[in-house]
C-alpha cells in the first residue's frame, strides 16, 4: 500500500501476544484513524454489553494515509473505546504531537489492545519487535519523570503515557505525549489504567511509502503557503496570526463577542473584563515559545514556565478549553493559577475541561447550600479560589478522601447528590462541555447535544454558523439560514450539523489536524475556497495512496463513520431523550455582555428544537429515536452493523409495541 503501511497490530495483554492484520481490505471504505477505528471496535467487541473496565474492552490507536507525511499537520492519532465517562459508552479522542507519525515509520497504520497485564506493563514498539516491559518503576509517578526516564532508556522515541489518575481509575484520566499533546477525552487513560497498561513507547526506522511523492511534496507546500498567506481572506488569515501567535486562547475575546465563551458555570456569558491574564497577555509574563506538532505550520501550542520556585517545570498549553473550564467557569482570573493547574494536569493524566467543570459545578452548589465544606474536606469551594483547586486536583488524581468521589466526575455526583445538584451540571450525555455556551448558536447546541461522546465541539461544531458565514453556508447546506447564529430553520440547521459532523470524521480518518481543515476560519471567506479545501483533500489523498476519491465519495466515509457511532450508543441505550439539550441550556436564561446576539441569551426553544432534530433525523435515515434504520445501513454497506441493530433493537422495539 500507499500513504498506508498495510498493518494492524493486535495485542493481547493478558496473553503477552500479539497478532497482526492486513489494513487493505477496509482502505476504500474507511480510509483508517478514526473511521477504521469505529468498524474495528464494533465487530471485536459486543459493544452492547463490555462494560468500560472490562478486560475485552479494547483501546484503538489508529493513524491514517496522510499521518507521518509533509501534509499540512500530519500528525494526528485518534484512539476509540468503550468509554467511562459518558453514560453512552462512546470514546473517541484525538491529540497531535509526534506519536502518529513515529507509528507509522514503525509500520503501523493501527494498534489493537485488548486483555489486562498481571503487573504493570509498558509496550515497547520498535518496528516489528513488539516487547511487553515492566513498569514497576514507573507506576505512580507522575508523566513528566516517567517522559525523562524512558526518553533515556529508548533514546529516539516516542510515547503515549498516563498518570496517576490513570492508575486510578479516574473517569476522566487522559493519555499524554511529549509536553502537552493528549488524549483528554472521555477517560483512555482509566482505560489504560484498567489494563495495568502504563504506556506504549514507539521508535520507527521506516518512511511512508508515497504514490507519486514529486507532485505530493508540490501539493503539500502549496496547501502550506495558502493556510499562512496574510492574505487569503479576512477569516482565514485571522485564523492563522490567531493561533500562530497566541494559540487558541486568543479566540476566547473573539468567541466571547458572539455569547458563546461561559462564565461561573455557564450561568454568565460573553466578554470578561478581569481575563486580561487569560487571553493574549499569557505571553507577556511566562511564555517560553510557540510549539508545533509534526509537519505543522501553524504552531499554535504555547510552551510556558509555571510559577512553583520549589519545583520549577515547564508545560505545553493551555488551550481554549482549558482556559475556560480553569479560569472562566470558576472564576479565576490569574494566568499563575491557570498554568500551574494545567501543568498538574499534563502530569498527573487528568482531562483540563471535565476537571474544570468539577470545580465550576462545585462552587455552584457550594454557593447554593447543596455542598458545605465537610464535602471537600475543608476546602471552600468559593468562586475564585484557584488555590483550593490546586488542593483537590491532587486528591482527585489518587482517589484519597473527597477525591474518590470526585474522581466519578460531576455527571455522576450530581446523580448522587439529587435533582438540584444535577441541575447544575453543564453536560450531554454525561460528558462537560468544552468551552462554548450553546444558547447563542443553535446549530451548535444540536450538535453538541447529538455527540455520541457527550458534549463537545470536535464532534461537528458548524464553522459557518460560529464565524456567520453565509454564503458558505449556502454552499454546502443550499439555505443561507443555517449561517444565521439564532436561525431556528430545521432543514438549514439540520443539514448544517450533518455536513460538519460527517467532514470531521475525514480528517481524524486520514491522521491530519482538523484545526485547518474545516473547524476554524481556515477556507471559510467564500464558497470557493471551501470547494479548494476538497480539491486539495482529494489531491493529497490520490497523490499519496494512488486511490482516487471525490468529495462525494470522502463524505460517504464520513457518513459511515459517524452511523456506526450511532449504532454503537443506541445498542447501549441511547435514545432522542438523550439528544436534548441539557436542563440550563432548556430553562435559564445566560445574562452577560456581548454586542453579538439577545442579552440576556434565552433558553432554547424546546418545541422549535425539537423540529429541527426531527428534520435531521430523517436527513440521517433514523427512526423518530434517532435509531439508524436497516435501510440506511445497508446503503453505506453496513450489513453486519444493521444485522445486530435488527436483532438486539429494532426487533425488541416491535416486540414491545
Amino acid at each position: 500500500m500507499y500513504g498506508s503501511t498495510g498493518k494492524i497490530l493486535r495485542i493481547d495483554l493478558s496473553k503477552e501476544s500479539y497478532t497482526t492484520e492486513d489494513t487493505s481490505p477496509y482502505f476504500k471504505e474507511y480510509l483508517g484513524g478514526r473511521a477504521l477505528n469505529h468498524i474495528l471496535l464494533f465487530r471485536d467487541i459486543d459493544v452492547t454489553r463490555v462494560s468500560p473496565f472490562d478486560p475485552k474492552n479494547e483501546i484503538i490507536f489508529g493513524t491514517g494515509p496522510l499521518c507521518g507525511t509533509t501534509w499540512p499537520g500530519a500528525g494526528r492519532l485518534q484512539a476509540t473505546f468503550i468509554a467511562p465517562l459518558p453514560y453512552s459508552g462512546w470514546g473517541d479522542s484525538n491529540m497531535g504531537g509526534a506519536i502518529g507519525p513515529e507509528l507509522k515509520f514503525a509500520g503501523w497504520d493501527t494498534v489493537v489492545i485488548k486483555g489486562k497485564a498481571n503487573k504493570p506493563t509498558y509496550i515497547y514498539i520498535e518496528d516489528e519487535r513488539i516487547e511487553f516491559k515492566s513498569a514497576n518503576d514507573l507506576w505512580g509517578k507522575g508523566i513528566d519523570k516517567c517522559n525523562i526516564v524512558l526518553n533515556k532508556r529508548h533514546l529516539g522515541c516516542q510515547m503515549l503515557l498516563i498518570g496517576p489518575a490513570g492508575e486510578n481509575i479516574v473517569r476522566f484520566a487522559s493519555i499524554r505525549t511529549q509536553r502537552s499533546n493528549s488524549l483528554g477525552r472521555c477517560g483512555g487513560g482509566a482505560v489504560m489504567g484498567s489494563k495495568n497498561l502504563k504506556g506504549l513507547v514507539v521508535k520507527g526506522s521506516k518512511g511512508v511509502k508515497i504514490f507519486d511523492p514529486e507532485n505530493f511534496l508540490d501539493l503539500s507546500l502549496k496547501c502550506q503557503m495558502d493556510l499562512v498567506d496574510p492574505n487569503f481572506g479576512s477569516l482565514h488569515s485571522q485564523s492563522n496570526a490567531i493561533m500562530s501567535k497566541y494559540g487558541t486562547p486568543g479566540f476566547t475575546r473573539l468567541i466571547g463577542r458572539t455569547g458563546m465563551t461561559p462564565l461561573k458555570n455557564w450561568n454568565q456569558c460573553g466578554i470578561w473584563s478581569d481575563d486580561v491574564e487569560l487571553t493574549e497577555m499569557f505571553g507577556d509574563k511566562w511564555w517560553e515559545r510557540q510549539d508545533a506538532c509534526y509537519s505543522c505550520p501553524i504552531h499554535c501550542l504555547g510552551a510556558y514556565q509555571t510559577e512553583d520556585t520549589k519545583s520549577p517545570s515547564s508545560s505545553g498549553g493551555p488551550g481554549y478549553d482549558s482556559v475556560v473550564a480553569l479560569g472562566r467557569n470558576c472564576l479565576e482570573p490569574r494566568a499563575k493559577i491557570i498554568l500551574k493547574l494545567n501543568a498538574m494536569c499534563n502530569d498527573l493524566g487528568i482531562d483540563q475541561v471535565e476537571l474544570g467543570n468539577s470545580f465550576s459545578t462545585m462552587m455552584e452548589w457550594y454557593e447554593k447550600g447543596i455542598i458545605d465544606e465537610k464535602f471537600t474536606d475543608g476546602v471552600p469551594m468559593k468562586w475564585g479560589n484557584g488555590e483550593g483547586m490546586i488542593e483537590l486536583a491532587t486528591k482527585i488524581a489518587s482517589r484519597k478522601g473527597c477525591g474518590n468521589k470526585l474522581a466519578e466526575g460531576p455527571y455522576r455526583l450530581g446523580k448522587e447528590l439529587g435533582k438540584e445538584a444535577l441541575k447544575c451540571v453543564y453536560h450531554q450525555k454525561g460528558m462537560c462541555s468544552t468551552g462554548f455556551e450553546n444558547r447563542s448558536a443553535i446549530g451548535s447546541m444540536l450538535s453538541s447535544a447529538l455527540s455520541p461522546r457527550g458534549s463537545h465541539h470536535l464532534s461537528g461544531l458548524p464553522t459557518t454558523e460560529l464565524l456567520n458565514s453565509p454564503s458558505v453556508a449556502a454552499r454546502v447546506t443550499g439555505f443561507k439560514e443555517a449561517g444565521d447564529i439564532r436561525s431556528y430553520h430545521p432543514e438549514a440547521k439540520a443539514r448544517l450539523v450533518q455536513f460538519y459532523e460527517n467532514l470531521f470524521e475525514l480528517p481524524d480518518s486520514m491522521g491530519i489536524c482538523k484545526y485547518p481543515f474545516g473547524h476554524f476560519g481556515f477556507w471559510h471567506d467564500r464558497p470557493k475556497d471551501i470547494e479548494k479545501m476538497w480539491n486539495y483533500l482529494s489531491k493529497a489523498l490520490y497523490y499519496a495512496t494512488g486511490e482516487k476519491f471525490t468529495k462525494n465519495e470522502l463524505m460517504e466515509i464520513g457518513e459511515r463513520a459517524y452511523q456506526i457511532e450511532r449504532a454503537v450508543i443506541v445498542l447501549r441505550g441511547i435514545r432522542r431523550k438523550d439528544d436534548m439539550p441539557n436542563w440550563k441550556c432548556l430553562n435559564e436564561d445566560c445574562p452577560g455582555e456581548h454586542p453579538v446576539g439577545p442579552v440576556p441569551l434565552p433558553p432554547i426553544d424546546h418545541k422549535k428544537y425539537e423540529k429541527i432534530l426531527d428534520r435531521y433525523y430523517k436527513l440521517r435515515g433514523w427512526t423518530n429515536e434517532g435509531i439508524p434504520t436497516r435501510k440506511r445501513l445497508r446503503e453505506l454497506n453496513l450489513k453486519d452493523v444493521a444485522d445486530v441493530l435488527e436483532k438486539r433493537v429494532l426487533k425488541s422495539a416491535k416486540r414491545k409495541k
